[in-house]
């Protein structure tokens, strides 16, 4: 028995605006959408050959399963979305007047993190490990 792979869902306020950071802002790619009772995407991490996947989903206020904890913005640090890059500078560089971020800051283990927050306030770390600085 072998876990082969991760797939995180993330409840949006807006999937629309959710889309657009995660595909335009940290060049990722959609690999499913669907939309009937709620709206929804898959996003792959990672390319073609990433088998991380995060799923965006926004649940109407109709729906059985809604909260209205997924209608607010909240910063809550409790958990965040650390995604591994081979080269950070490139990305504050990428960021650059498009999305806020802080750093690049490096880490006392050696690695440099980038953090930033998405529409939904959960932060995003991109990473780089020392071993590719």
């Amino acid at each position: 028995m072998t876990l082969l792979s991760i797939k995180t869902t993330i409840r949006v306020k807006n999937i629309q605006v959710s889309k657009s950071f995660y595909t335009e802002v940290l060049k990722m790619e959609i690999v499913e959408e669907y939309g009937s009772d709620s709206l929804g995407c898959i996003i792959r991490v990672g390319g073609e050959t990433g088998n991380a996947l995060i799923e965006l989903s926004q649940i109407p206020e109709d729906h059985y399963y809604f909260d209205e904890a997924y209608q607010k913005n909240v910063v809550n640090d409790k958990i965040d979305l650390q995604i591994k890059t081979d080269n950070v500078d490139a990305w504050v560089q990428s960021l650059k007047g498009i999305w806020e971020a802080r750093g690049p800051v490096d880490r006392p283990w050696g690695s440099k993190y980038l953090y930033l927050r998405d529409p939904d306030g959960i932060q995003i770390i991109i990473y780089q490990e020392k071993s590719s600085l």
